[in-house]
């Protein structure tokens, strides 16, 4: 007699058809923590920026106070106190919680930004979260990051 050995070319179809299923499924729970840590460190690079234009539209401080799981905003130095004028279109004070596993730290906390733009302490700031940084520039002010 003759018996057949190994797997028919259907069988193999469905299981490569089920592992490819499996692969789409699970690599991009293996990469979240990443994007993660990537949209934080936009969202926080556009907070500071927000924070230097609402310091020149308002001709006054506001703050950036940055702590191992947050950045916030404010217009004191602890970032909780006074609120927006009435009237007045912002978001301030406003805090941005850092996702699990990504930890922020500064140069100098909490930093500000004067009527005209300019960081406080003059020399600039920079921020480092997840490998990635924020710079803000001495004298003008700039933010970038990379």
């Amino acid at each position: 007699m003759n018996v057949a050995r190994g797997f028919s070319l259907i069988e193999l179809v469905v299981v490569m058809v089920i592992a490819a299923i499996l692969a789409a499924l699970a690599i991009p729970r293996f990469t979240d923590s990443e994007s993660k840590a990537t949209w934080y460190h936009e969202q926080v690079m556009a907070a500071v920026r927000f924070a230097q234009r609402q310091a020149v539209a308002q001709r006054r401080n506001v703050f950036v106070c940055v702590s191992p799981g947050a950045v916030s905003l404010g217009y004191d130095a602890t970032c909780t106190g006074a609120t927006a004028q009435s009237g007045a279109l912002i978001q301030i004070p406003q805090t941005l919680s850092a996702p699990n596993g990504v930890t922020v730290s500064s140069t100098t906390t909490p930093f500000s930004f004067n009527g005209l733009g300019q960081p406080s302490p003059i020399g600039g700031v920079g921020l480092t979260l997840a490998g990635h940084s924020v710079t803000v520039t001495a004298e003008t002010g700039y933010v970038f990051g990379n």
